[in-house]
């Protein structure tokens, strides 16, 4: 038998007779199969003698499976996500078909969040779950435990090519999570969502991707809107002093070099000896500013822009969505970052 929405062509025993929608009629089923949508179904059910017991029974089997299907194929794919820029996505790409639980508020550091005992029942009633990957959530391995899931968790960022490599900046060993501060690994990330909402529930997969294409053209537009706002920086002028080690994929794609005060986490604080030499990094390429963060004490950064006679430039949003950015989106926050970045080096 075949899903509600196909024709079930159900093979008659020999001694069955051809009969359409009589059997329908006869059996009292119209109102079933019409709101259900299966009058094309029905037609082609082959049973015996119209309004006969036997007919109608398997009449109402029949329509009790396709009620079944029916009623499971409009269920949304229950997504949870566990971070901001996977929870818009998720959005994007699920349209009507899903709905996205995001654990993460926007505005919080996903450094040094950990979902709360409450949210074990959204992980545990969940068809899917979304984390960032690359080492980002260190509780996966603990929430999968605890929460009791079933549902697959995909971790977006260990699946993208060309992830930034480990020695990718002086002294780091450890790969760099924060893949959404590159728009080219933001659109393999739109395709993976795609592809795990696909797998599992393959009947909507033509609306996922369908959607993650038009997601990740308004992607190839935002990059070449940076692309044309960056032109205003020399090559000598992209230089980021930054109070973490956030932007590593951005620097990457766009031909900056990150000098980061602390390391791939902000809890990480720098030693007197690596402040001191990046102030006379400062000081000597003459870098005009040093970059605070949305989420981070700015009292690093502050105190080295005092010892390097460089000025604050501004507040980046290097971790993720935040409410201050204009509309809270993907889109609001890279552009919020590219002006502020062209505003300070020029």
């Amino acid at each position: 038998m075949e899903t509600a929405g196909q024709t079930l062509n159900i093979e008659p025993d020999a001694a069955f007779e051809i009969r359409t929608l009589e059997n329908v009629a006869k059996c009292g089923l119209f109102s079933s199969v019409k709101a259900m949508g299966l009058y094309s179904s029905f037609a082609s059910v082959r049973i015996g003698r119209p309004g006969s017991r036997g007919a109608c029974g398997y009449l109402r089997l029949v329509a009790a499976l396709g009620l079944a299907t029916v009623v499971a194929n409009a269920a949304p794919l229950r997504v949870v996500t566990l971070f901001t820029v996977l929870t818009q996505i998720a959005t994007e790409v699920g349209g009507p078909d899903v709905e996205v639980t995001g654990l993460l508020p926007p505005g919080v550091d996903p450094h040094t969040f950990e979902p709360a005992p409450g949210a074990m029942r959204e992980l545990a009633d969940a068809d899917l779950i979304l984390a960032s990957g690359l080492g980002l959530e260190s509780y996966l391995d603990k929430l999968a435990a605890n929460s009791g899931t079933r549902a697959p968790i995909v971790a977006v960022g260990n699946a993208l090519r060309n992830r930034l490599p480990d020695d990718a900046a002086p002294g780091r060993r450890e790969a760099d999570p924060h893949w959404w501060n590159s728009i080219a690994a933001t659109e393999q990330a739109t395709l993976e969502v795609a592809a795990a909402m696909a797998a599992r529930r393959p009947a909507d997969a033509a609306g996922f991707s369908s959607r993650a294409r038009d997601f990740v053209a308004r992607l190839r537009a935002l990059d070449d809107w940076t692309r044309t706002q960056l032109e205003a920086l020399p090559p000598e002028r992209r230089q980021l002093v930054t109070n973490h080690d956030a932007f590593g994929w951005f620097a990457r794609d766009y031909g900056f070099t990150v000098h980061p005060i602390s390391g791939l986490s902000p809890e990480a604080d720098p030693n007197a000896r690596d402040f001191a030499q990046l102030a006379e990094l400062i000081r000597s390429r003459r870098i005009p500013a040093v970059f605070v963060e949305n989420s981070d004490n700015s009292k690093l950064a502050t105190a080295l822009a005092r010892e390097s006679g460089a000025r604050l430039g501004g507040n980046l949003y290097p971790d993720g969505l935040v409410p201050e950015a204009d509309g809270g989106t993907y889109e609001a926050m890279f552009r919020h970052n590219v002006l502020t970045i062209v505003a300070a080096l020029r």
